[in-house]
This record gives C-alpha cells, sequence and structure tokens, in this order.
C-alpha cells in the first residue's frame, strides 16, 4: 500500500488536539485471547513501519507481561482491555476498585495512556457505564478507545466475524452517525486505495486472523455459534 497515510496510537490521538495529520488511520487491536498471535501481528506491522495500539484483558491466558512489553518495545501503544463493571456483576464500587488494581498491573511492567472496554455481551452490564461515576483521568490515563473517540471517525471493526456485523451488540462509536460501508476486508482495502476518506479508525482482534485454514476454520465455527448466540440474547433483551 502506498503510504498516503499516517498511523497513528490511540494516545496520538487524543494528545493531538487540531495538530492532527490530514490523512490517517488510528489501529485497535482487542486482546481477547491468542497473545501470541498479536505478537506475530505486532511484529508484522513493525515490519512496514506501522504503529498501532494494543489493548490486553488482565485474565492468566492474555496478561502476559512479556508479550505485551516485547509489543511495547517495536513502538506499539499498550493499553488495558478492562470488564470490571461486568465481572463484578453491576457493582459500582468493586469495579473501580478492580479497575485500578489491574491498571496497576499494567503500570508495573509498561507505560500505560488510553483504555477500551471489553465488549463482554454475555453480560447485562456495559463497561463504558463505570465512567458515568468516576473519571479515568484521575488514574493518570488521557483518553477511552470509544468515548474519547470522535463523531467524525470512520469506525471499521471485525466484531462479529465481519465489518461492523449486525452481530455488533456494543462495538461502536456512542453518538457516531458515520455509515460508511465496507462489506468485505477487498472493499476496505479499495476505500484506503482511493484516499478518499480522511480517516479510518480499524478496530481488529488477532485471535480472529489465522495464518493456516485449519485454526482459520475453527475460529470461524466459534464466531458463527457465538454470533447465533448473540442474536438470541438480542431478542430477548429486547
Amino acid at each position: 500500500m502506498e503510504r498516503k497515510y499516517n498511523f497513528i496510537t490511540m494516545d496520538e490521538y487524543v494528545t493531538a488536539g487540531d495538530k492532527l495529520p490530514k490523512h490517517f488511520v488510528l489501529m485497535r487491536h482487542d486482546i481477547d485471547r491468542s497473545p501470541k498471535n498479536a505478537l506475530e501481528i505486532a511484529s508484522i506491522e513493525e515490519e512496514f513501519g506501522i504503529r498501532a495500539t494494543y489493548y490486553f484483558r488482565v485474565n492468566k491466558d492474555t496478561f502476559v507481561p512479556e508479550i505485551i512489553q516485547d509489543i511495547e518495545k517495536m513502538g506499539h501503544e499498550i493499553g488495558y482491555h478492562y470488564e470490571t463493571l461486568s465481572k463484578t456483576n453491576g457493582d459500582i464500587g468493586k469495579a473501580i476498585k478492580l479497575f485500578e488494581k489491574d491498571l496497576n498491573k499494567f503500570k508495573n511492567i509498561c507505560n500505560i495512556k488510553t483504555i477500551c472496554m471489553h465488549g463482554a455481551v454475555l453480560s447485562r452490564y456495559d463497561n463504558r457505564d463505570l465512567w458515568k461515576y468516576y473519571d479515568f483521568r484521575n488514574f493518570g490515563l488521557v483518553g477511552e478507545a470509544y468515548l474519547s473517540a470522535g463523531k467524525n471517525l470512520n469506525y471499521f471493526t471485525d466484531t462479529g466475524r465481519g465489518w461492523n456485523s449486525k452481530t455488533n451488540l456494543r462495538d461502536f462509536i456512542p453518538g457516531s452517525n458515520k455509515r460508511i460501508i465496507a462489506k468485505t476486508t477487498d472493499d476496505l482495502i479499495k476505500l484506503i486505495q482511493n484516499s478518499e476518506i480522511t480517516n479510518f479508525y480499524i478496530s481488529l482482534h488477532p485471535e480472529r486472523w489465522k495464518s493456516n485454514f485449519v485454526n482459520w476454520s475453527l475460529y470461524w465455527l466459534q464466531d458463527f455459534a457465538f454470533n447465533s448466540g448473540k442474536k438470541v440474547l438480542t431478542v430477548v433483551r429486547k
């Protein structure tokens, strides 16, 4: 791809003010699982001079300090993929204490300036609602991947195994009216190549992008089952 866009991290986007590049791509990776896959993608991005933001959940399979530090050394930004409100079943007091405890785990191993909620669609609680009661800036942070995103951003996410899929329940920028369509990855590539859009905010899940057919097929089946479950949840919650 001819370099027509500047790649920026979430930290850079939030703190840039009116000095944002005219054309830019804000690349975000949510590490729900498979940190090794995230490391592989981070290495590829480094090779092509791409800097992205990697948000890690705090659990025994995903929070791997060595991998987090390796990715940060490549020039990528590290953030906290928080889910404390869903973990505490909506208990605000417990959620904020857990948030601070988990945030400190990141501060002990890397630099951290931004956070991003984990969708946790099986829970009825939206983790972003924690900030209706508290201010994340009081924890030395500058931004939240959804709440700090401008409504003028063109947001594309692979949640639901499609770009802005109908099975996506929470992965969107609140209040945004942007509706540029990319049904396939080829469509997204064409949008980038045409340079008609000034910005792209792309959210990816590294575990979804496999390098061999067997692993890709297994994850496709998992996504299919999960998306079917989300459709049922949507009907029940209505």
